[in-house]
């Protein structure tokens, strides 16, 4: 009787912890899919709720899962039930598919679980939740076109499976799209750091070295020195190194700085005078903050690069216009912009795009250089807005471009142009 009731509690506790669990998965995908908060928050905020850090990993998983096979679960979705969910029913399910077809786990267990997850959420009816999940064991998804079924296998939605078909080509599409990059933090020594004993820590606690730094798990982070190391991706540091490549020194300009990393590492770099620019007050003082920890000289201004600065005229030999986008070279490491972002976003990114650049050119002194770049890795926003550009600016000329992708060079998509202001 006694050890009856001793397993009893122990499958209790066991449940209990399951709820947890499961309600912090839920209120990560929810403020994501419901309330537009950016991933990496997202999970935070829903960490700080379990005290026992044991079951961090499973729920950082298994949120970052559902966000990688949303295409797919939305797809199954849509085919399982007569019309459209409430938010939170889609949420529900979407936990509960990704544990069926994803998840080590049985499939009475991911049933059992969701049903139970549905009975916390408002609005959500645990029969409803129950039925779908046990018609969705063994579905197999029928295609109206070879596009939805790209979209599928790849895990992307069909406009951005469009573009990159029409940009790439159907097998350089799906190799970007499936190209599997690290996804540990990337960190690199700072300039003032004993490189020696930065790659023997790294190697010590076996972190995975690169041309730039090393990639770390948190465990391995916490034995680096505070201030010796900074945290920066791998796509970052290349674009940097891009910038500033055959060029000593002078005045630059970072136009869209924030958070501060790439006008760092570029003072770094170079003997620069570099004044670091963003349109929000408040990242200006993070900046600030960065630069000091990091022991770099920068300027702050606060300026918005699709105004025309009258201040900036002529004033810069080197100019960073590295400018807002989709940030479609990212999805990897930020899943949640395939779902923020819209095709029709694009019009108005490129139309964005080209004043900033155009603002950035009056910058530029006679002989000095003007760098364009972004993260996304769709033409639209990279090759066709520097032919716009040079069509209306016969004074500078394309030195050189350089484009990264995911499944060639193993890090984010980047692209970055090159142009030398010749009169």
């Amino acid at each position: 009787m006694e050890y009856c009731n001793r397993k009893k509690a122990k499958n209790t506790q066991a449940v209990y912890a399951d709820k947890l669990i499961d309600r912090a998965v839920y209120d990560a995908l929810a403020a994501v899919f419901s309330d537009g908060a950016f991933c990496a928050k997202a999970i935070t905020d829903a960490l700080k709720s379990l005290k026992d850090e044991r079951a961090h990993a499973f729920v950082t998983s298994a949120f970052y899962g559902v966000l990688d096979f949303n295409v797919r679960l939305d797809k199954i979705i849509r085919a399982l039930c007569d019309k459209r969910p409430s938010p939170n029913s889609v949420t529900v399910l979407k936990i509960g598919l990704y544990y069926i077809g994803y998840a080590d786990m049985p499939n009475y267990a991911a049933v059992n679980r969701t049903v139970e997850l549905s009975k916390q959420i408002s609005g959500v009816y645990d029969g409803f939740i129950n039925a779908v999940l046990k018609r969705s064991i063994g579905f197999k998804p029928t295609f109206a076109s070879g596009l939805e079924q790209f979209s599928y296998e790849h895990k992307t939605p069909e406009w951005l499976c469009k573009m990159l078909i029409s940009d790439y080509g159907e097998n350089k599409a799906a190799a970007i799209l499936d190209a599997e990059i690290p996804n540990k933090t990337h960190i690199r020594p700072v300039k003032r750091a004993d490189t020696d004993e930065f790659y023997a820590v790294a190697r010590q606690y076996g972190c995975e070295i690169t041309d730039h730094g090393c990639y770390c798990d948190k465990a391995a982070l916490e034995r680096f020195e505070r201030g010796t190391y900074a945290v920066q991706s791998v796509s970052s540091i290349r674009a940097v190194k891009t910038y500033v490549s055959g060029i000593d020194g002078g005045k630059a300009v970072d136009l869209c700085a924030a958070p501060g990393g790439k006008s760092v590492l570029m003072y770094e770099l170079g003997n620069f005078d570099i004044t670091s620019c963003d349109i929000y007050q408040h990242k200006l003082e993070l900046m600030r903050g960065y630069a000091k920890k990091l022991g770099a000289e920068i300027k702050v201004k606060l300026n918005d690069a699709a105004k025309r600065n009258a201040e900036f005229v002529n004033k810069f030999d080197l100019v960073v216009a590295d400018c807002p986008c989709s940030g479609t070279g990212t999805i990897k490491a930020k899943p949640d912009i395939l779902i923020r972002r819209k095709p029709s976003d694009l019009h108005d990114l490129c139309v964005l795009q080209e004043k900033i650049l155009s603002n950035a050119a009056e910058y530029c002194m006679i002989g000095g250089t003007l760098c364009y770049s972004t993260c996304s890795i769709l033409k639209c926003e990279n090759e066709q807005t520097v032919e716009r550009f040079l069509a209306k600016h016969d004074n500078f000329e394309l030195c050189d471009e350089c484009k990264l992708l995911p499944d060639v060079d193993k890090c984010d998509g980047f692209y970055i142009a090159r142009f030398k202001r010749v009169k």
